[in-house]
């Protein structure tokens, strides 16, 4: 689908926002590799200007946005590192919309991960519990992600996560023989490979990624604070985290440092993530192709080696 006009922009903002919003620009933006992303300018006679960010994309499209709506504000009510506030989702001019508070970024100061590895810490603590899954199936990226409950985190695992994966890899034809004999494995030792881990589980993000976090310019933070968009959240096990973070988050050593000095992962859970980096390696498996296997036939003989 071609990006939004700026007729279109206004004709959706008056329906989704006001009847009397008025725009003044409009600017495509990186961050849009799934849906068209812009940086549109608002203009009050009143209020003066003010800037949003929106993506849009094909109508059908409209239960990602909501997904990723719900997600944004369950994360922001943890008040734990800042978010990008939700203004509206919908669908208008013959698209779905999601639009947000505009981010305005700089340059990582030198504590920026210190800052980041003790507020994600702070996010899992203060909503720690017993909840596994999440109200509906959601999305990770654009693809399904399963969120029934089960009774148990390597249940949850190993039915919802891997195993869907797994399935679905099967009958994309994806998976050869040997990812389908050392993933049934895994999935069958789900138990064992995450015994260890602490019994709580918390509010996830999901899909955290170096894409994912931002370093906001604010006014009360000279140097800038950790911003986290983009969410796939549910509630899991918080080592689940940092799956995707070890694939492609390219956190240094004192993010990891703060993390654990403000609540400490139980031992071993530097081997019991690469369950996590498993699914994620599936998913992209499963979505751009098999640039993918060689990554997962080897994260899947290491898991098991580790049994």
């Amino acid at each position: 689908m071609k990006p939004p006009s700026d007729s279109d922009v206004s004709a959706a903002f008056c329906q989704l926002i006001d009847p009397s919003t008025k725009i003044s620009e409009v600017r495509s933006v990186g961050g849009g590799c799934i849906s068209s992303a812009m940086q549109i300018t608002l203009h009050d006679d009143r209020l003066g200007n003010r800037t949003v960010f929106a993506k849009a994309n094909e109508p059908g499209f409209i239960d990602n946005f909501q997904s990723e709506c719900d997600g944004l504000t369950a994360l922001a009510e943890a008040e734990s590192i800042l978010i990008p506030k939700p203004l509206a989702v919908g669908t208008a001019a013959e698209r779905a919309w999601l639009v947000t508070e505009w981010v305005e970024t700089r340059p990582q100061a030198k504590n920026f991960f210190t800052d980041f590895g003790r507020q994600l810490a702070k996010l899992h603590q203060v909503t720690a519990g017993s909840q596994i899954g999440w109200s509906s199936d959601n999305f990770l990226g654009s693809a399904i992600q399963p969120n029934t409950a089960t009774a148990g985190w390597a249940e949850f695992v190993a039915e919802n996560r891997i195993g869907f994966q797994l399935r679905w890899a099967l009958d994309q034809h994806r998976a050869d023989a040997k990812l389908r004999r050392d993933g049934e494995a895994i999935v069958a030792a789900m138990p064992e490979l995450l015994s260890g881990r602490a019994a709580e589980t918390s509010l996830l993000h999901g899909d955290l990624w170096s894409g994912n976090y931002l370093c906001g310019a604010t006014d009360a933070a000279a140097g800038g604070v950790p911003v986290i968009i983009d969410p796939a959240v549910y509630y899991g096990c918080r080592e689940a985290e940092f799956g995707m973070l070890k694939l492609f988050g390219s956190c240094p050593p004192e993010f990891y440092d703060a993390y654990q000095a403000t609540w400490p992962l139980p031992d071993g859970w530097q081997h019991r993530i690469n369950v996590y980096v498993l699914y994620h390696l599936l998913n992209h498996l499963n979505l751009f192709g098999s640039g993918y296997l060689g990554q997962c036939h080897q994260v899947a003989s290491e898991i098991l080696r580790s049994k």
